[in-house]
């Protein structure tokens, strides 16, 4: 079964297997793992590859969007320090370079190679948002790069099996919670040599020497999907202009999009979007390029798992310095607050050209706060908690969007109970908002509201990244835009959009997000989905 061609059947079965191996990997690393960032909110990713560094198959438990990213490291790491023949049984390879992972420091990428009889036959890979790495709290406030903590450049984490202390120690002293940092990190290793195990399991049950022939078919067939998907839009340049809050005061972004159809290929050009910003909210072009192929190949190919094949007919252009392709020491710590919001334009442009094919804007980016302090009922240990909080789907063509749920990223809102065991703080609320979302045809998903407060004396640090403050979630297809999001603290005092503020005891936060935006003209609303609203109090007349 070595270099043969596999049969439709066999190719099935053997895609599945290989789907359900790195999903095993991903469960490893969850339940392994040391933060509710990765264990509660799914913010990872593990992705398997041939000896190219090309995809095969993605975890459909990671965040989807994360694809591209892992192989570009692994291309990357292939083609500088680290080539074929330089690998060995035991080695793990390691970086956070925001250019060549995963866009922002937090994000850390573990590579190992995979041999099977001596010889290497692929890679497997996992990104994971590590609680802390050093600098300042996590979010948009730096003024450089410098500011956002530790740069791991390629690295050997282990060398033949052993592990590379120098780095340890380099990591345990620069971040504010040590324990969880290394311990996910290391998460991220054991997930690998699972992924690593079932492959050489799978191959050897049915006989397999190499992948290559199994890469190329699944790499293949995706390809022929999306192209063949690609081939019946009608060709054209179809262009959507979107505006973001900006840091939410007084310095507004545009994103240009530009998306040209010819034939089988599509390419995605952002001239004209807004240069970089003095926030850390910069994309650099590998994240760029993630969240814009993402939802193209969700609007063209969605039932299709997602490997490198789906990819190759999309390329992604934008220009250098600028919002969505950052360079040199710009600092890009929020840089998924730009980066999840790049759907909206991709299928504002798209809705031109296959109406019925694309999904109305989202209530996201998902906010993400970030609670830093020490816990009275822990030994006084510092700890970093995040959680991130989803707003409502976007409306589809034909059915409303669901509530509290995020596109693209599938992160996860952090379960009340968790916070309150891991952080000082007691909810008050969490509940739907009615009317939040986007009437139409067919509704956006209702946003959220969650009330909380600080109960230690110390207080906490508190870092929160919000948007659609300003801006709204935009319908589609005459469907109506969201409200607007809100943020407040009681006693009364200035929250930054994107920002660090001291909390102290007693303080009571209130979050509310925006819904997603509706589907075409809601005077076509069937009665009856109108009436199941307001049963459930989903809209108020």
């Amino acid at each position: 079964m070595n270099n043969q061609k596999f049969d439709g059947i066999n190719l099935s079965i053997l895609w599945s297997r290989l789907l359900a191996i790195v999903d095993e990997a991903g469960t490893a690393l969850q339940r392994t793992s040391f933060s509710t960032v990765t264990r509660e909110s799914n913010d990872f990713a593990v992705v398997l590859m041939d000896t190219q560094g090309r995809s095969i198959a993605q975890s459909t438990i990671s965040v989807p969007s994360f694809l591209g990213v892992i192989p570009m490291m692994t291309k990357y790491l292939l083609n500088g320090n680290f080539p074929l023949n330089s690998w060995k049984t035991g080695d793990v390879v390691t970086t956070n370079d925001p250019q060549l992972c995963a866009g922002h420091k937090p994000d850390v990428g573990v590579v190992s190679p995979i041999f099977h009889q001596d010889k290497l036959i692929g890679f497997i890979g996992t990104i994971s948002h590590v609680p802390d790495i050093g600098g300042g709290l996590w979010g948009a406030g730096a003024r450089d790069a410098y500011e956002e903590g530790l740069l791991i450049p390629p690295t050997k984490l282990y060398a033949e099996g052993i592990q590379n202390e120098t780095l340890i120690s380099l990591i345990e002293n620069n971040v504010r919670a040590p324990m969880q940092t290394i311990g996910d990190i290391r998460a991220q290793v054991a997930a690998n040599d699972q992924g690593r195990k079932g492959l050489i399991s799978l191959m050897n049950e049915v006989g397999l020497n190499n992948i290559e022939t199994l890469a190329e078919q699944i790499i293949g067939a995706s390809e022929k999907a999306m192209r063949d998907a690609i081939s019946d839009a009608p060709d054209g340049t179809y262009k959507y202009t979107y505006g973001a809050d900006g840091d939410g005061i007084n310095e507004p972004v545009t994103i240009e999009c530009a998306i040209t159809i010819v034939g089988d290929e599509i390419a995605v050009d952002y001239e004209g979007t807004s240069d970089a910003h003095t926030l850390g909210i910069n994309a650099v072009l590998n994240y760029t390029y993630a969240y814009t192929a993402y939802p193209i190949k969700c609007t063209f190919s969605p039932d299709v798992p997602n490997n490198d094949g789906a990819f190759i007919p999309i390329t992604v252009t934008a220009p250098r310095g600028s919002l969505l392709n950052a360079t040199g020491y710009v600092p890009v710590g929020a840089r998924n607050m730009t980066g999840n919001m790049l759907h909206a334009p991709v299928f504002g442009a798209l809705v031109q050209a296959v109406p019925e094919q694309v999904q109305a804007d989202c209530g996201a980016p998902c906010w993400c706060v970030v609670l830093n302090g020490r816990h009275p009922e822990k030994d006084n240990m510092e700890f970093v908690e995040y959680f991130f909080l989803n707003g409502g789907y976007g409306a589809r063509p034909n059915r409303d969007g669901e509530g509290i749920l995020s596109f693209p990223t599938n992160v996860s809102n952090v379960p009340i109970e968790v916070l309150e065991s891991s952080t000082p703080i007691r909810y008050h609320e969490k509940s739907l908002i009615p009317n939040s979302a986007g009437m139409g045809k067919f509704r956006g998903g209702l946003g959220q509201k969650i009330i909380f407060e600080v109960l230690n004396e110390s207080g906490l640090n508190m870092s929160v990244l919000t948007e659609k403050l300003i801006t709204v979630s935009k319908g589609l297809n005459g469907g109506k835009d969201s409200i607007h999001g809100k943020i407040s603290i009681s006693p009364e005092r200035f929250i930054p959009p994107k920002g660090i503020i001291r909390l102290k005891k007693g303080d009571i936060v209130t979050m509310e997000m925006p819904g997603g935006g509706g589907y075409g003209n809601e005077n076509d609303r069937d009665p009856e989905l109108i009436k199941y609203d307001q049963d459930l109090g989903y809209i108020h007349s």
